[in-house]
């Protein structure tokens, strides 16, 4: 598989767990794509856990988080066993004021059904 093949394949992964599962709540969805234990990496701290760390809706409500803009996603190294990915996003509140800004890293495995993310990073400013 050539490395535009696997790009492909990680993004159409990135997208499924972003739009599908983060942007609506679907915590099962992220689960499938998930290598357990994750490991999550949050203000000088490593944890695995064994579930995922990240509440979707919860952290929409506490922050009062409508809709992202200026989003964006790059692969910054792979190969047919694993990747390097970022994103970046501007979260907003329904009336489009800025909340926050918010980068992620993410690290991927390839398995036989998939590709499964087994570390994230994420920072707001």
């Amino acid at each position: 598989m050539t490395q535009d093949q696997l790009k492909e394949e990680l993004h159409a992964t990135y997208m499924k767990y972003y739009v599908e599962g983060f942007k609506t709540n679907n915590v099962g969805l992220i689960d499938q794509m998930v290598k357990y234990p994750l490991t999550y990496l949050k203000e000088g701290k490593m944890s695995l856990c064994e579930q995922y760390p990240i509440d979707p809706r919860q952290l929409k409500a506490e922050k009062a988080w409508d809709h992202s803009s200026d989003w964006q996603f790059e692969i910054k190294g792979i190969n047919d066993k694993e990747a390097h990915a970022v994103a970046f996003a501007v979260r907003r509140r329904a009336d489009g004021s800025k909340i926050e800004s918010v980068h992620g890293f993410y690290a991927f495995t390839r398995t036989s059904d998939g590709w499964k993310m087994y570390a994230l990073a994420d920072i707001t400013f």
